[in-house]
């Protein structure tokens, strides 16, 4: 077991080390700087956790529980969509079976207040999202920065305090100025996690498939990409092409099955088989 590690337990008190509880990583604010990958498969939450990533996030359709095992001591947050769900109720109930599967809190993305409220009020950890708001772009003029104007930055800053209020843990804080988000950051307990929004905030978080730039169109400007695995992802189809191609012609220039891909028979067993099936036909 890895040092250093919380031990937790799931609503149905099956027992978990964690890196940080919420607890740990509301202390720390101010005080260490933390990073967040969202990943969408096993794969890459393993190697967030073997990577040191301090938190990890993903979203349906992701497979939260096989990230779970993946990732097993890696505080994980679960970006669940409401309009999956019909009631308030159905939403805490889908929360617990999260959290049951053991992740540790919950992203509310562009919920109503209130739901996060409601949520907060059975000591679900929550974490809220400010600024820029991919659901909420027509409201805030489409598919660009927000706060970049005062009026904006004291609608970030009064988002973020009725967050706060209802007991969350933290903000995501997407694509504000830098500048906004320091003066910001300082009037919150929350940590404030930055997506785009410069190095002032207490977590730095962007998307695994920017970091391994899975695709090099429409990337953000705020993506840093550390690998290329478009250019990986291009040359392991052209394989796969190559691959299906091989097999076709192999089958039809009677070169796929060979022999030793074929099950064979003792020649008195099929030969007993042939005199009976001569018979029934």
């Amino acid at each position: 077991m890895k040092k250093n590690l919380k031990r937790v337990f799931s609503i149905n008190l099956q027992s978990g080390y964690r890196n940080y509880t919420v607890r740990d990583l509301l202390e720390l604010k101010g005080k260490k700087k933390l990073t967040q990958i969202n990943v969408t498969s096993p794969e890459e939450a393993a190697a967030a956790e073997e990577a040191g990533i301090d938190l990890i996030i993903a979203g349906p359709p992701s497979p939260m529980k096989k990230i779970r095992e993946a990732a097993p001591n890696t505080f994980f947050t679960c970006g669940l969509s409401f309009l999956e769900h019909e009631s308030k109720e159905s939403i805490v109930k889908k929360c617990f079976e999260l959290i049951e599967i053991g992740l540790d809190s919950i992203h509310c993305g562009s919920w109503n207040i209130n739901f996060i409220k409601y949520l907060s009020d059975f000591k679900i950890p929550i974490q809220g999202h400010v600024g820029f708001v991919p659901m909420r772009s027509t409201w805030t003029g489409g598919v660009k920065p927000f706060g970049k104007k005062s009026d904006e930055a004291m609608q970030i800053y009064h988002d973020i305090k009725e967050i706060e209020k209802t007991g969350a843990w933290a903000v995501e804080v997407e694509c504000v100025p830098n500048e906004i988000l320091s003066e910001l950051t300082k009037t919150t307990k929350m940590l404030t996690i930055s997506i785009g929004s410069g190095s002032a905030g207490d977590v730095q978080f962007l998307f695994a498939e920017d970091i391994l730039g899975h695709s090099l169109i429409d990337t953000p400007r705020h993506a840093k990409i550390y690998r290329n695995f478009n250019k990986v992802f291009q040359s392991m189809q052209k394989e796969r092409i190559s691959a299906f191609k091989e097999f076709k012609k192999d089958v039809l220039g009677k070169k796929y099955p060979a022999k030793k891909h074929s099950i064979n028979i003792e020649k008195e067993e099929l030969i007993k088989f042939k005199k009976i099936l001569k018979k029934l036909t």
